[in-house]
């Protein structure tokens, strides 16, 4: 049942989706051939179908088998579809297509009401209809004969061409022709089926009978009947599906289509349009048009197809089927400039292509003009080509991205691009060779682009020597202003880099900022020379000493400052931080004598004198503040730097400086009498637990165990113990809680530890005093613990940390606290603060092996063995932690290790 109806509003200009359309044309005159509308059926096909039509200015009736569709007068909309009991034989329209008549070939006769679609009458006239109008021409025993009907006059007899239907056709009215004649009508022609079951379709000029056109066509095909007074011919044409040849069966698709006189131009569009390459050719060669169009169409279409195969889109077979069917073509096009744009603008799949491409070019335009503007593209595109492979490699290349390359006009935007990617060495290719292309336009936007694009990840050696060696002698040639950007640029680097960079720190920074001053120009040898600088190359000049000063003080000297801190400091300050940075009092003399008095006398230091004025100093800093028992107490360090003063006189001066705050003008002895009677009231206000913790250190460090054991007619060891009692009350003073000694040597201390965490443990003094009695008192509590140290890193207490943990290497359940909630944090802070030992420590706790393994490598990869394994040896060989000590050094020692021991 031949029921699905498909409205074609466009013509088939596009792709045509049936496997056989038409057939071969020929002949001087030209048709356009369009398809209006297809027909199938939505039951298997046996036998071939019927076909009919007619069409009139009112509209089109086609016929197939027993369906009947009706469309308006611009054949792009279905008015009507009706399927009847058996086969239609004649259908037409009347009174103004206000009804249409059919006629069945069981002899039912019908009326239909078009606008309502409504059947009027159904009658059955056993008889045979025909609806007819007189010819101009009738068939006769399958020949052709034309009469002229005014005067009944035989014009033509065609004997040789055997016609089933026949229509005539003129782009004028019929009134026309019977005042002209038959000048200008056309005879069109359906033949009977060869012996290859094909039809013709054939246009002869009347009266002459010239053959202007020919159509092979499928032998299922019928003319759609018309008046004389259309320049349109339509007829359908029964096709077979995909594949299938017409002798296989039954046609499967019934379409109906139009011819229309075209011009031969129109034609070529569009069978360039549709990709038909060879018949346009043809065609183009047969009316005389421009064959060289045809070619570059092609061109054009091959290049499409293969900017998809550089995205991947293909196989490798056919985008090489395409590079040699581009090549192929383009020996026939005589056009150079297209040639060449072409062989520029092509994305060729493959580097090599495009080398053999380009030098094809080269040769097609040197024939021409060697100085050609067009040869100068040539070149230019092979210059790029060549930076291409030079910058990005084979591996990068494809045809898209060589395109884009070739036409990106700001080569400068693309060495931007690769800076901020990173990709130094890439940028550095591309500015090598293209430094003229930009060198020109280069100013000081350009310079602060070009700064602001380097990536922080790049190689610093390699960075260095670029900018030493090119960028800087080229911005001094062309743009001298912009030296101070440079300089500006270079010092907030090299400043960056203690930060980004800590690992090689300063010497990273250092080479970074003396870039500018080692640079040569061009030409010249030896450092740079300036005249007048200006305030950013004053400031970087200073940094660079900075940096030379603070390597000294890192490598001679063991003195480790930030960059920021060093700034604000002078000679003299500087040995007051050497002399901070001790860590017990006992190595003072080694230290003075192995790094600080090098130190001194680089810098023409008095000894005496300066260790005079630290101790003034550090007596300034420190007597307003509480001591702690994990501290070092800076009464025990001045006491070590006294020692060291050569001047005896100034030894005792500095003494008496240090302990007249606490004694006045009592004697030493009395005092310390009076400190376990300076509660009762002396003057120096009542005697608090400070001053007695202070009194009791001075004694305790200025008398022998003997005169101690005697004044306090105790042992030696019941008076240290009384000393910590009366530090950590000193500390309970201060924060207001009223404790004695006899109350807190008899408290609970588990019980007065928690109770003060759980009221204090918002204030950084109290979490430390916490800390303290905590270790003290072996109060290993794991909850506790765990609020301590997340405490110590939130209140930022990051040198108390340092010591803090130093104290706990023993205590293996404090190391497993940190395993829990806080291995991050102290991981960070114990890196940062120059404790690798502990770090790793930290490292080992991770719970899960691949991770831990991964941050164990990576750490190893940067930090200093040596200082490891001398952390191990000063704190990490005793107590229970001695079982990290041995996997960490052996993870020092074998850093290629393979797998970890789990914790």
């Amino acid at each position: 049942m031949w029921n699905d109806i498909e409205l074609l509003t466009n013509d088939d200009t596009g792709t045509e989706q049936l496997p056989v359309g038409f057939g071969h044309e020929c002949g001087t005159a030209l048709y356009q051939v369009d398809k209006l509308l297809q027909i199938t059926s939505s039951e298997k096909v046996s036998v071939n179908p019927q076909l009919h039509a007619c069409s009139s200015r009112d509209g089109s009736i086609i016929v197939v088998d027993r369906s009947v569709a009706l469309l308006d007068s611009t054949r792009q909309s279905l008015q009507m579809h009706i399927q009847f009991d058996t086969n239609v034989d004649v259908v037409g329209m009347c009174q103004e297509k206000q009804f249409l008549v059919v006629g069945e070939r069981s002899g039912n006769f019908h009326l239909i009401h078009i606008p309502s679609k409504q059947t009027l009458l159904t009658k059955v006239h056993n008889g045979f209809f025909c609806i007819m109008c007189l010819p101009l021409a009738k068939t006769q025993e399958g020949r052709m004969i034309i009469w002229d009907v005014y005067s009944l006059t035989l014009i033509w007899v065609w004997p040789l061409i055997h016609i089933e239907e026949f229509l005539l056709s003129t782009e004028s009215d019929s009134s026309s022709v019977i005042s002209q004649g038959l000048a200008n009508v056309k005879l069109i022609v359906m033949t009977t089926p060869d012996t290859k079951q094909m039809r013709s379709l054939m246009v002869f000029a009347l009266p002459t009978m010239e053959p202007l056109y020919s159509l092979e066509i499928s032998v299922v095909s019928s003319l759609v009947q018309s008046g004389i007074g259309t320049d349109t011919i339509y007829f359908l044409e029964g096709i077979h599906e995909k594949h299938q040849k017409p002798s296989e069966g039954p046609v499967s698709i019934v379409v109906m289509r139009s011819l229309t006189e075209a011009l031969p131009e129109n034609r070529l569009s569009r069978l360039l349009h549709k990709h038909k390459f060879t018949e346009a050719e043809n065609f183009a060669i047969q009316f005389g048009l421009d064959v060289e169009l045809v070619y570059k169409v092609k061109a054009n279409t091959i290049l499409e197809k293969l900017a998809s195969a550089s995205v991947g889109s293909y196989s490798h077979d056919v985008w090489l089927d395409l590079v040699n069917e581009a090549k192929e073509n383009l020996q026939k096009i005589q056009d150079s400039q297209f040639v060449v744009d072409y062989c520029l603008n092509a994305p060729w799949p493959l580097y090599e292509t495009t080398h053999e491409m380009l030098n094809y070019a080269k040769v097609r335009v040197r024939r021409i003009d060697f100085k050609s503007l067009v040869c100068i593209q040539v070149l230019r595109a092979q210059a790029r080509l060549t930076t291409f492979y030079g910058a990005f490699g084979l591996e990068k290349f494809s045809g898209i991205a060589w395109t884009e390359f070739l036409n990106n006009e700001d080569i400068f935007k693309n060495i931007l691009f690769q800076l901020e990617e990173g990709n130094l060495s890439c940028a550095q290719y591309i500015w090598l060779r293209h430094q003229a292309d930009f060198e020109s336009s280069f100013d000081e936007k350009m310079l602060e682009n070009l700064l602001n694009a380097i990536h922080f990840t790049v190689p610093l050696r390699e960075l260095c020597l670029w900018l030493k060696d090119v960028v800087i002698p080229f911005l001094r040639r062309v743009v001298p202003k912009g030296q101070k950007i440079l300089a500006k640029w270079l010092e907030q680097g090299a400043r960056n880099l203690e930060l980004t960079d800590k690992a090689n720190w300063p010497e990273n920074g250092l080479q970074m900022a003396e870039v500018f001053f080692t640079s040569k120009n061009q030409g010249e040898m030896g450092l740079t020379t300036f005249g007048h600088d200006c305030e950013e190359v004053e400031r970087l000049k200073k940094l660079v000493n900075d940096l030379q000063e603070l390597i000294n003080l890192y490598r001679k000297y063991n003195c480790r400052l930030a960059l920021c801190d060093f700034e604000k400091e002078n000679a003299t300050t500087i040995v007051f931080r050497m002399f901070d940075k001790i860590l017990a009092p006992e190595l003072v003399p080694s230290i003075l004598e192995k790094f600080i008095n090098p130190y001194l006398c680089k810098h023409n230091l008095q000894k005496d004198e300066l260790l005079l004025q630290y101790i003034k100093d550090l007596l300034e800093r420190c007597r307003t503040r509480s001591t702690s028992v994990f501290e070092t107490a800076w009464e025990a360090k001045a006491i070590a730097v006294i020692g060291c003063i050569s001047d005896t006189d100034v030894s005792i001066k500095i003494t008496l400086d240090i302990y007249n705050p606490f004694l006045v003008v009592q004697p030493i002895v009395v005092t310390f009498h009076c400190v376990f009677l300076p509660p009762q009231p002396i003057g120096v206000t009542q005697l608090t637990f400070v001053h007695r913790s202070r009194a009791l250190k001075c004694l305790l460090y200025l008398a022998d165990t003997k005169t101690v054991e005697t004044l306090f007619k105790k042992p030696i060891e019941e008076v240290k113990y009384f000393l910590k009692c009366c530090v950590y009350l000193a500390e309970f003073e201060i924060l207001n809680i009223p404790y004695t000694y006899e109350s807190f040597h008899k408290s609970p201390k588990e019980g007065m530890i928690k109770g003060l965490w759980k009221n204090h443990s918002h204030e950084p003094m109290a979490v430390r005093l916490v800390t303290e009695l905590s270790l003290d008192y072996k109060v290993y509590d794991s909850q506790l613990w765990n609020g301590l140290l997340q405490k110590l890193i939130g209140f930022n207490m990051i040198q108390y940390l340092r010591r803090v943990l130093i104290a706990i290497t023993g205590i293996h359940s404090l190391w497993e606290v940190s395993k829990y909630s806080v291995t991050p944090h102290l991981f960070l802070h114990l890196r940062g603060l120059d404790l690798p030992a502990f770090a790793l420590g930290c490292l080992l706790l991770i719970p899960q092996s691949e991770k831990r393994k991964q941050q164990i490598q990576g750490f190893l990869s940067t930090c200093n063995t040596e200082m490891v394994l001398q952390q191990i040896d000063e704190h990490m060989n005793t107590g229970e932690v001695v079982a990290f000590a041995s996997q960490i050094r052996s993870l020092v020692l074998d850093i290629d290790i393979t797998d970890f021991p789990s914790t």
